[in-house]
C-alpha cells in the first residue's frame, strides 16, 4: 500500500502565508508578554501611554480603536499592576486622565526589549534590507485597513525591526 500523499500547502497565496506567519509571530509575541502577565492589548495601551501619557480615557479609546468597556478592563489591570494610573481631570472632573507610572515606563522598556529580541529572532532568515522592505510593505498594506483608518495613532514604520 502506497503512503498517502501530503496535502499541498498553498505557498503561492499571499493571504494564506500572511495568515500563517501572523499566527506564528502572534504566538511568540504572546509568549513574550506572558513574562509580565500582560496581553497584546495591554502592551498597546501601555505603549500608547508611554508616548502620550496624560490622555483622557476616551481619547485612548478613539485613538486605539478599543471600546470603552474593554478599555476599563485593560486600565484596571494596568493600574492593579502599578503600570498606569487614572485621575480626574482638573478642568473637567467628568473626564479621567490616564498616565503611565514610573514602574509602567520601566516595565514598558523591558517588554519593548524582549519584543525587539523576539522580532529579531523571528525575522532572522531575512537580511537587514529584506527586513526594512518587509516592514515598509506591511505598513503599506496596513495603512488602508479599517483598523488603521479608525485609529488616530497611525503606524510606526521602524526601518530596523
Amino acid at each position: 500500500m502506497a503512503p498517502e500523499a501530503s496535502p499541498e500547502i498553498p505557498t503561492d497565496r499571499a493571504g494564506f502565508l500572511l495568515s500563517r506567519v501572523g499566527t506564528a509571530v502572534q504566538s511568540g509575541f504572546k509568549d513574550v508578554l506572558a513574562g509580565w502577565d500582560v496581553r497584546p492589548l495591554h502592551f498597546l495601551v501601555l505603549s500608547a501611554l508611554g508616548s502620550r501619557s496624560g490622555s483622557s480615557q476616551q481619547d485612548l479609546c478613539r485613538a486605539l480603536g478599543i471600546d470603552s468597556g474593554n478599555m476599563v478592563e485593560l486600565l484596571d489591570t494596568l493600574e492593579t499592576k502599578g503600570y498606569a494610573q487614572r485621575a480626574p481631570d482638573a478642568q473637567d472632573r467628568r473626564r479621567h486622565v490616564v498616565s503611565i507610572t514610573p514602574s509602567g515606563r520601566t516595565t514598558l522598556a523591558h517588554i519593548a526589549r524582549a519584543v525587539d529580541k523576539h522580532d529579531r529572532q523571528f525575522l532572522a532568515p531575512l537580511d537587514a534590507d529584506e527586513r526594512r522592505q518587509l516592514v515598509a510593505l506591511l505598513a503599506k498594506l496596513y495603512a488602508p485597513t479599517t483598523e488603521a483608518q479608525a485609529g488616530g495613532w497611525g503606524i510606526a514604520t521602524s526601518t530596523d525591526p
